[in-house]
């Protein structure tokens, strides 16, 4: 389907002038439409009507267009650059480029670094992306050839000075060995020495990361850039192109949209008993609101599966530990955090048993597996504009979030809705082992040393009984609306 658009925009689109200088070309009279003055504000379609400024025909009003690329090693990423062999540019099939002549690079990857880098015609929208002041973050994961020292990763931590200024970062960490793993199957295991690293960034300073490393003399081996704000690498192979969906840049435009102190959007808890309906709601508003979605139960279910699976100890609370590098939370095609693969393997479907019902908790329940999922959570959510949903989100995962709700409903309820989603609702024997089961949950939950469950000090309570799905999701959306409106107008 074709876009109306203003006439000016489609004049600047079309390469013709800027926004301001196109309005002017309308207001002298110079600019026809199918043959008809224009009008100032004068709504066209770009690729149907006959646009003319000064009797001539503009040759093609170019279609915006958004590309991610997976850029390998030895290719440069700077267009006017005669003397590179090869550039990003060559990598983009001629299929995707049509109607679209002025493609470029948002921002740069140095020619030895790897990974994500957009590209766009939308000279606006690149400026947005880039513009200091928004510090969209971008994440690496940067090999070195040994372990830092801790004295090497507080002088990173607090910061470099190059001859820009101080050079900072937002994060820095060991990668896990799933992160690993996943990154080896898209840019080749390279040495078996490199130690890798995750590093976040907001800044842009020219090759901040080497020239931050070097200052302590040591070598950046490889530097893979693998998100972009809310847009990831994802699985894309070293080479590959692909469009960036509308749904994408809408999160990225979110960045972008409020005043500096906003700009990683709202980050929404969502805690609750079990069967009291929190990954339901909370899906079904972030779709309503283009938000991120992460149902945290699901990396709990998923160990407790993996511990049963393998046999495991469920009371050893280190070993149960050490299986966490194995789990990885995945998005489905709407962002919801919901998918687990074990080793690589989805395993999501086997995670809603009657087993596995009884053995989270007990599970869940040790701090050292807490501990060692609280990272993969808090990384999940620091990209903003995220609802995450669990039992102690807005307690201890994520304490500053805005706003903070808690859900609520009858012992009664959460099993006949348990039940229903098992295809048990008709038989009554089954409704009360269910409910025993969430009984004896609730008790281990809110009794438990490590993070028990409790609400959030000012989280907004929500009793559900009574309510049907969509209304408790429209008072959802209704609450983080307000909240959105609110930090809009304090900003």
């Amino acid at each position: 389907m074709s876009e109306r658009v203003r006439i000016h925009k489609a004049l600047a689109d079309a390469g013709v002038a800027s926004r301001r200088r196109s309005e002017q070309l309308v207001i002298d009279g110079r600019v026809t439409v199918n043959g008809a003055p224009a009008g100032v504000g004068q709504l066209v379609d770009p690729a149907r009507d006959v646009i003319a400024v000064s009797g001539r025909q503009i040759e093609a009003v170019q279609r915006r267009l958004y590309l991610a690329l997976a850029k390998p090693a030895g290719v440069t990423s700077t267009v006017s650059d005669r003397h590179a062999g090869t550039t990003v540019l060559d990598l983009v099939p001629t299929a995707l480029r049509h109607g679209a002549a002025r493609l470029y690079p948002v921002g740069r990857l140095d020619r030895d670094s790897e990974g994500l880098l957009l590209l766009t015609n939308d000279g606006a929208w690149a400026q947005r992306m880039l513009h200091p002041s928004h510090g969209i973050e971008r994440e690496y994961a940067v090999a070195v050839d040994r372990p830092l020292s801790p004295a090497e990763r507080g002088q990173l931590e607090r910061g470099i000075e190059l001859e820009e200024g101080t050079a900072q970062l937002v994060g820095l960490r060991p990668a896990t060995t799933t992160e690993i793993r996943r990154l080896s199957a898209i840019v080749g295991r390279g040495s078996q020495s490199d130690v890798w690293y995750r590093v976040t960034l907001r800044q842009g300073m020219k090759r901040q990361i080497r020239r931050m490393f070097s200052a302590l003399g040591i070598p950046v081996r490889r530097l893979v850039r693998v998100r972009f704000g809310t847009l990831t690498l994802g699985e894309m192979a070293l080479g590959d192109v692909r469009p960036v969906s509308a749904r994408e840049r809408g999160q990225l435009e979110h960045l972008v949209g409020g005043p500096e102190d906003q700009r990683v959007g709202l980050i929404v808890s969502v805690d609750g008993p079990g069967g009291s309906g929190k990954s339901t709601v909370g899906a079904h508003a972030a779709s309503e609101l283009g938000y991120r979605f992460c149902d945290t139960g699901v990396l709990y279910r998923g160990l407790t599966w993996l511990a049963m699976d393998r046999g495991a100890d469920l009371d050893d609370a280190h070993a149960l530990a050490g299986l966490v590098e194995s789990l990885e939370l995945a998005p489905d095609s709407d962002d919801r955090y919901t998918r687990l693969l074990v080793d690589g393997r989805e395993v999501t479907d086997e995670l809603h048993t009657a087993a596995v019902d009884r053995e989270v908790s007990r599970v869940s329940q040790h701090a050292p597996v807490r501990a060692a999922l609280l990272p993969i959570q808090r990384a999940l959510a620091a990209p903003g504009r995220m609802i995450m949903a669990g039992r102690d989100i807005g307690t201890v995962v994520l304490p500053d979030a805005d706003p903070k709700l808690y859900l609520d409903v009858s012992i009664a309820e959460r099993a006949r809705r348990r039940a229903m989603e098992r295809g048990v609702a008709d038989d009554a024997r089954a409704v009360a082992e269910i409910e025993g089961d969430l009984r004896r949950r609730d008790e281990v939950d809110s009794t438990r040393a490590a993070s028990p469950l409790r609400v959030p000090d000012g989280a907004v309570e929500i009793e559900t009984d009574g309510l049907l799905r969509d209304e408790t999701v429209a008072r959802v959306v209704g609450i983080i609306r307000d909240a959105e409106r609110k930090r809009a107008h304090d900003g």
